[in-house]
């Protein structure tokens, strides 16, 4: 899949910009002299829930690298140059390089501090606390948003970009936590939608062959402010 470039990544940023104390069971009456059998079953395990593990809470704004390393691990942290518009590169850095269900793109802001988080593919395990995930068909994310959205035309560098979330719940007093794009089904009809034109979820062509969350990001100016240990 084509990189998209950092002016990309920046324009989508901007366009996006208990347990119950009653449980507890009531005191009993005296025990009798004569204790009672009861029979005892076998505790049943609980399953393990796989929760998946969320992007927003990753880095801090104020990370350096020696901080992010300290928290996530020496080698989980490097420092890369990412593909920026018409061949040239940004420094910015890489989490998990060696894990590709966890490796992200951290883009870093003029102080050479973090920005934004991004990933891209079909692998990652990560989210966001708002729901977004890769794989996430159109469907499912407008239910996620509570009305259709829009979002421009494919093959061109803008393509499946989500520009207006409608005011949905994706959309946050004007702005979003970051960037989504979408990538058309495989094989997808041939009049399926392209170019810089904005289209809806609810087009016709996209309801019968749903496309689906291929990239994602978050604006960390935005997200949760707080990491409380390794993202693992």
């Amino acid at each position: 899949m084509r990189l998209r470039p950092f002016a990309l990544i920046l324009m989508l940023f901007a366009v996006s910009a208990c347990r119950d104390s009653a449980d507890a069971p009531p005191a009993g009456p005296a025990a009798s002299t004569a204790p009672a059998s009861k029979a005892t079953s076998p505790a049943v395990p609980t399953p393990a829930v796989e929760v998946a593990p969320v992007l927003d809470t990753l880095l801090r704004t104020g990370d350096t690298v020696a901080t992010a390393r300290a928290r996530l691990g020496e080698a989980e942290v490097v420092e890369v140059d990412l593909p920026g518009a018409e061949g040239e590169t940004a420094p910015g850095w890489r989490l998990y390089p060696n894990e590709d269900e966890r490796t992200v793109e951290v883009w870093l802001n003029e102080s050479g501090r973090p920005q934004a988080l991004y990933v891209r593919g079909s692998k990652s395990v990560w989210k966001r606390t708002d729901g977004v995930r890769l794989g996430l068909t159109t469907r499912e994310l407008q239910a996620i948003n509570g009305r259709p959205f829009k979002f421009f035309g494919f093959e061109w560098d803008y393509g499946g970009a989500i520009s207006d979330w409608q005011g949905g719940t994706l959309a946050v007093d004007g702005s979003t936590r970051g960037p989504v794009v979408l990538c058309p089904p495989e094989p997808h009809p041939a009049d399926y939608p392209v170019g810089d034109s904005e289209f809806s979820s609810e087009d016709a062509r996209v309801l019968a062959a749903p496309a689906v969350v291929c990239e994602f990001g978050v604006n960390l100016d935005f997200a949760a402010p707080a990491a409380t240990g390794s993202a693992g």
